[in-house]
């Protein structure tokens, strides 16, 4: 499993989600439970272990599981904000050498200690934390009791003494920032929506962006987040579900719902935004209404309901079993899971609020010492003089996150506005550290420049140490697994091997990932074959496969049969392949022109790749 999501919890720093508690819950019910609502369907072998332990393990689901009636209530604190006891921080439940730490709430022990992101709690009191224990155990107890947790940081071992007592959850809170207006989102339970309404009347006047802070926020109620985020954008679909059988429902906001302001918003994000923080950030990439800076989304496309006493009456006690029913895309219909949601601005973690606090800037007066900048349909400003100082760093990635799709303007006298490269602002400005990171030597007037520029921005792609990405070489087998895993995130396969991919190739963990989700295969020998060269009629084959697990377009292409036009049309294409290049023909990915039995290069597969990902919402427009 690539990740596991973690909770917002104070009463502790862990709710081990990946051991399910011991379960009042009758066998023969959870199973009657699960076939009714688990979104993939539960085989029978799995549904014939002895142990609702063993079923759920089995099912290798981390957000299907048994919560004990205390579980189920710090569930619901955790999710609407609320006081609990405890130190205060939030938790991976993934077990890595330790549990990493993901934030520690204001005003709380943790903070005053000096705990900080980033961390890795590997002992509480003196006792060694494994993989199979649950630190809640070792760190709950009474409000003003004393409880020492020992932690990793950049290779050293630390312990924190701390004394327990009440720690408030602020989901939401908001204010000024260096004349921004900043609202930072910790979930999205209850009383996000009114708290976001109330923080836009009140500041909207004062500031020329929002700038919305998901970074380590775990999700919440799907509801709660549609109505959030339509407070930017008003009425219309928010998000859809799909179940199982293929059939969907959706979330929407009426038309006569209020959009509160016109003014951009920039997303902050993650590795551990997940869930309802994606579809937040679906929903403003896909309407138009801002961008997000920072790093790529945990990658959770899938959605839970919980079931207790109140839905079921095969529960009881104040019980509860969360269980997976779909998989959700955004408006547009592009998925998040696995592969996350991409920011328009890939930066590090150390310069996401910088760079956004960057890019908050009023339209100046005078155009004289700054730039304009036109990303994604939206217009922002930059101070020259913050690119000196404390600000340079965070000034000198953000000319190097930079799409091709981007517009750099530099200004001159009053309102004049000539148009510069990144590496032209950045040598004028004297930004020695920058660097660009689609430097390839060798793609210049090439056909793909633009898309190869594009992945490498995002740093999707990769070329040869000699600095060259060689677009006319042929593209073996293993190079297309390796463009596809690093430009999906996809998550390391255990569960197939192949007799010719040995565990220390380099391209081992991309082989196994594409082919345990579907996207390769290989031989009927037991073989994968991964310097083979690659025809586009498999490279098509093979990408019109990830639109359809991808994108509800593509899922709806894939099911449709050619008719007779379209017959035609692709008659030159193998008959295994044809669907699949009708498929990417309407999706704009495929080039024209091409012979569909040759062997494909790496320019023009990177270049069908990333108008794949253009196509279909993966990169941000």
């Amino acid at each position: 499993m690539k990740k596991i999501l973690s909770g917002l919890l104070a009463a502790a720093l862990a709710l081990t989600l990946s051991a399910p508690a011991a379960s009042a819950l009758e066998l023969e019910d959870a199973k009657t439970l699960l076939s009714q609502y688990y979104y993939n369907g539960v085989p029978e072998d799995i549904l014939e272990l002895d142990s609702l332990d063993a079923i759920l393990e089995a099912l290798g689901d981390p957000y299907t599981y048994y919560m004990t009636p205390e579980q189920y209530e710090e569930f619901n604190q955790t999710v609407n904000g609320q006081e609990v006891t405890g130190i205060g921080a939030t938790v991976e439940t993934a077990f890595n050498g330790g549990f990493l730490l993901l934030s520690v709430l204001p005003d709380s022990p943790a903070q005053e200690a000096g705990l900080q992101a980033g961390d890795r709690l590997v002992a509480v009191d003196g006792t060694e934390l494994t993989a199979q224990m649950d630190p809640r155990t070792l760190i709950l107890g009474e409000e003003g009791t004393s409880v020492t947790v020992t932690v990793l940081r950049d290779g050293e071992r630390l312990d924190f003494t701390m004394t327990r007592r009440t720690v408030t959850i602020p989901i939401v809170t908001y204010g000024l920032t260096d004349g921004a207006a900043v609202i930072d989102c910790t979930s999205f339970g209850a009383t996000t929506a009114q708290t976001f309404s109330q923080a836009i009347q009140e500041l909207d006047d004062e500031t020329s962006v929002w700038i919305v802070d998901l970074r380590s926020n775990p999700g919440g109620d799907s509801q709660s987040t549609a109505a959030t985020a339509a407070l930017f954008i008003g009425g219309g679909t928010m998000l859809y579900f799909r179940d199982g059988s293929g059939n969907y429902n959706y979330t929407y906001t009426a038309d006569t719902y209020p959009d509160l302001t016109d003014k951009p918003v920039i997303v902050l994000t993650s590795a551990h935004s997940a869930s309802g923080a994606e579809l937040f950030s679906g929903d403003i990439r896909d309407y138009g209404a801002g961008i997000a800076v920072g790093q790529r989304t945990f990658g959770k496309g899938t959605a839970q309901i919980v079931l207790d006493e109140s839905r079921t009456d095969l529960l009881s006690g104040g019980e509860a079993l969360k269980v997976t029913v779909y998989r959700f895309f955004s408006p547009g219909g592009t998925t998040n899971h696995v592969v996350g949601v991409l920011p328009t601005l890939l930066v590090s973690e150390e310069n996401t609020q910088a760079v956004g606090l960057l890019l908050a800037q009023a339209k100046p007066a005078r155009a004289e010492g700054y730039y304009k900048l036109e990303l994604a349909g939206q217009t922002f400003y930059l101070d020259g003089a913050d690119a000196q100082g404390e600000t340079a760093a965070a000034f000198t990635e953000l000319l190097e996150a930079l799409p091709p799709s981007a517009l750099l303007y530099q200004g001159e006298g009053t309102q004049i506005w000539n148009a510069v490269t990144p590496a032209q602002a950045a040598q004028d400005l004297k930004l020695n550290g920058y660097t660009p990171r689609d430097s390839f030597s060798d793609i210049a007037g090439t056909a793909y420049e633009r898309e190869i520029r594009t992945l490498a921005a995002y740093q999707l792609l990769s070329g040869f140490e000699d600095g060259t990405f060689r677009p006319q070489d042929t593209l073996t087998r293993a190079q297309f697994a390796a463009m596809l895993a690093t430009a999906l995130d996809l998550p390391a396969g255990d569960s197939l091997s192949f007799s010719d991919v040995s565990g220390d190739a380099w391209y081992a963990g991309a082989v196994t990932a594409a082919a345990d989700i579907g996207f390769l295969t290989g031989y009927g020998d037991g073989t994968f074959g991964p310097e083979d060269p690659l025809t586009y009629e498999q490279l098509t084959t093979a990408l019109s496969s990830v639109a359809a697990w991808a994108s509800m377009e593509g899922y709806a292409l894939d099911q449709e049969i050619l008719n007779i036009d379209q017959q035609l049309a692709y008659l030159d294409w193998a008959d295994w392949a044809q669907v699949a290049a009708r498929n990417l023909d309407e999706l704009g990915a495929l080039p024209e022109g091409l012979e569909p039995a040759a062997l494909a290069d790496r320019g023009t597969a990177a270049g069908m790749l990333c108008r794949l990902m253009e196509q279909i919402g993966l990169i941000w427009a």
